[in-house]
């Protein structure tokens, strides 16, 4: 049976590798959030005077540790709508093709005896 509808073949197979992209760039970011809160504090605490001790772990490894998990949980959702979309497309051609396979079986079978063929 022949493949109908290639650009939307496409646009699936776009949208699952872009899932994969935001995911990875998710993850780089969020590494990248957690280096600058390290740095942050390791820079707060040899300047002194810049910001309030209490403030200090605030800004340091916590605040990178909150700011990279909202990260990653972002770029997994963003992840899991993106795939979700790309297999609703293929989720639609395997449909298409189904109906299109079972109507043309329908429209070449012999008759059964005591069944009629649909006209």
């Amino acid at each position: 049976m022949d493949k109908k509808f290639t650009v939307l073949r496409i646009i699936g197979t776009v949208y699952k590798v872009l899932a994969w992209i935001v995911l990875a760039l998710g993850i780089l970011a969020a590494l990248g959030f957690l280096a600058a809160g390290i740095w942050g504090e390791a820079r707060a605490v040899r300047t002194p005077g810049i910001f309030p001790r209490s403030y200090v772990p605030l800004m340091g490894i916590a605040g990178g540790i909150v700011g990279a998990l909202g990260i990653v949980l972002g770029a997994g959702f963003y992840f899991l709508f993106l795939y979700a979309f790309g297999e609703a497309i293929y989720l639609a051609l395997a449909i298409e093709e189904n109906t299109r396979e079972t109507a043309q079986y329908l429209r070449s079978r012999e008759e059964w005896p005591g069944v009629q063929a649909p006209s």
